[in-house]
């Protein structure tokens, strides 16, 4: 059902859209500086997602039903403030990380949960203090929500990657017996395919706004009960599913400050926008941007899957996990020194 839901309103958001394209999508006199695609298309994928999540726990009769209604629930605010940025009403990013806020704080009091350690020595004793790991809980949590609207920059990028989390989330609550948590997370991998089936490669439909957050929000919160129920995972493992999303935003936001710009300015310098100008450089599929986006996905997606696979063989070792993130994260910034543009390259070094 959370297949059929997400793919069935997906289709009839495409076959409905002289309706509601002036509304929802940007239009083409509107300058991003992010923009990776050329025609107006609808960025309200957000809500078929959601729809196959309802359909989901509309029809369930197990446990999971009432935990994947808190959860949908709790995501109101988050979701409701990105879809009316989807909208045209130009919510800025403050106010939708205020409302990825309130939509944790409100899941920490419908499931009663929050981290209870990080693994990181000293850093674990703060944790017995329960109103400095509720506030670490909804830092976190809201940070990754907005990772998943930061990367969120190619024909099925953030949707591979949501596939690629709430699948790997799968495995490891498999592998650890946790069906409660399996069911849970098949719902959101179920929900991102229907919507991901029409959008990659031709992107006929974007996730928009709204369905970032959603998904970041949910799939976060899915971690921290995943985590609270087995104790034996570590986090770095969880860290390392949700590798892509947390490096990309804290890289981008470390680069901003380094040269002295404001963390929430817009620029091309995210990792999948040089690989995306990269390849239309090569101009190996003409000028298709279309092909070229979603072919940069491709690239990508290797790069995406890796560090989860080594979640699973470490997922209860700490140091092994640990050792694992700081591999990947030193990869990452050497492949993305290799492929940035090199600036004044024909003026002498001083």
């Amino acid at each position: 059902m959370a297949l059929f839901g997400s793919c069935l309103v997906s289709v009839i958001i495409i076959l409905s859209q002289r309706l509601h394209l002036k509304y929802s999508s940007r239009s083409s006199e509107t300058y991003e500086i992010q923009r990776s695609h050329v025609n107006p298309t609808p960025r309200i994928g957000g809500i078929a997602v959601l729809m196959g999540c309802l359909s989901a726990w509309y029809m369930s009769d197990n446990l999971a039903k009432d935990f994947l209604g808190l959860l949908i629930f709790s995501s109101l605010p988050v979701l409701i403030f990105g879809l009316l940025d989807d909208f045209h009403f130009n919510i800025p990013p403050l106010y939708r990380l205020l409302a990825a806020s309130i939509s944790s704080l409100i899941a920490v009091f419908l499931l009663e949960t929050w981290l209870v350690k990080v693994d990181v020595i000293v850093f674990d004793q703060l944790f017995f203090y329960a109103p400095f790991a509720i506030f670490f809980t909804i830092f976190a949590t809201t940070g990754v929500s907005h990772a998943f609207n930061v990367i969120d920059g190619l024909h099925g990028l953030s949707l591979g990657v949501s596939l690629s989390v709430s699948f790997f989330l799968t495995v490891l609550a498999w592998v650890t017996s946790d069906v409660f948590i399996v069911m849970l997370s098949l719902v959101f991998f179920l929900s991102a395919l229907g919507l991901f089936l029409l959008n990659y490669p031709w992107g006929k439909i974007f996730l928009g706004d709204g369905g970032a957050y959603f998904q970041g929000h949910c799939l976060s919160w899915i971690s921290i009960l995943l985590l609270s129920r087995n104790p034996e995972i570590t986090p770095w493992a969880i860290v390392l599913i949700f590798f892509w999303p947390v490096v990309e935003t804290l890289y981008s936001i470390f680069r901003r400050i380094s040269k002295k710009r404001s963390s929430a300015t817009a620029d091309r310098a995210h990792f999948h926008q040089l690989v995306y100008d990269k390849v239309k450089s090569f101009k190996i599929f003409g000028y298709s941007s279309t092909i070229a986006n979603s072919f940069s996905t491709l690239l990508l997606l290797p790069l995406i899957i890796f560090p989860s696979v080594i979640s699973l063989i470490f997922f209860n070792d700490v140091k092994g996990a640990f050792m694992g993130f700081v591999f990947f994260l030193a990869a990452y910034i050497a492949v993305y020194n290799l492929i940035k543009p090199k600036l004044n390259q024909n003026q002498p070094n001083p």
